[in-house]
């Protein structure tokens, strides 16, 4: 089972170490699409962090601290891990944790992105999703929507804006997600939104999310992006 004692705070990055391999369909930087991984990392870097090869550095990064590259998702982002959020949400038989940070240093609205030119920035929304039940492909993949959908909504009800359209933001340029599940629980076979469990990931994830971002905008009144 994956609760708050799975998580590994080690100052810059954040670890969520699993007993077994957990099925997860993700876009991080490292090892993203979909497969069975152990390890699931949050790394913070700094704003000038442009190395020739980021996903050879992210792997050595791994190496170094004893992660098997293979058996680990990794993302990153410039928030500093002290304003990680990780939450613990229970309903029936099932159970989410959540490891959420934002940044919004590139906040853009994907229906207005191709009229404009954005410079890379590490300021990015980075997502993690566990869940500790059995879940279908199809599940998992709604699941994520629902993730994103409800990315969407923060968004909108905070009224973050894309500084180059004026608009209401949908996301950053360089947001990551991952949604993994212990295949050992109660079953899911959908996860959309009006299922038991794309209804308990929305409310639970729309809670975590609008403290992170509030958390993002509150730090950075009068002061330098965290």
């Amino acid at each position: 089972m994956i609760t708050l004692e799975s998580i590994k705070k080690y100052g810059d990055y954040i670890a969520v170490e699993a007993d077994g391999p957990l099925r997860a369909f993700s876009s991080a930087m490292h090892n993203a699409g979909c497969g069975s991984y152990r390890y699931f990392i949050n790394r913070t870097v700094d704003k000038t962090y442009f190395p020739p090869d980021p996903r050879e550095e992210m792997k050595r990064f791994l190496e170094d601290r004893g992660f098997p590259p293979k058996d680990t998702v990794a993302m990153m982002t410039a928030v500093d891990m002290k304003y990680a959020l990780c939450r613990f949400f229970e309903e029936g038989d099932t159970s989410i944790l959540l490891l959420v940070t934002a940044g919004l240093g590139n906040a853009v609205d994907v229906t207005r992105s191709h009229a404009y030119f954005y410079k890379p920035v590490n300021g990015t929304i980075n997502i993690f999703i566990f869940i500790n039940g059995v879940l279908t492909d199809e599940a998992l993949i709604q699941g994520l929507c629902c993730a994103v959908e409800t990315k969407v909504k923060v968004l909108s009800e905070l009224s973050i804006k894309d500084p180059n359209s004026g608009t209401v933001a949908t996301g950053t340029s360089t947001d990551s997600i991952c949604i993994a599940s212990t295949q050992k629980g109660e079953f899911h076979e959908y996860g959309g939104s009006i299922t038991k469990l794309g209804s308990f990931l929305g409310k639970a994830l729309y809670e975590t999310l609008t403290d992170a971002v509030m958390q993002y905008l509150d730090f950075t009144k009068g002061k330098s992006s965290p």
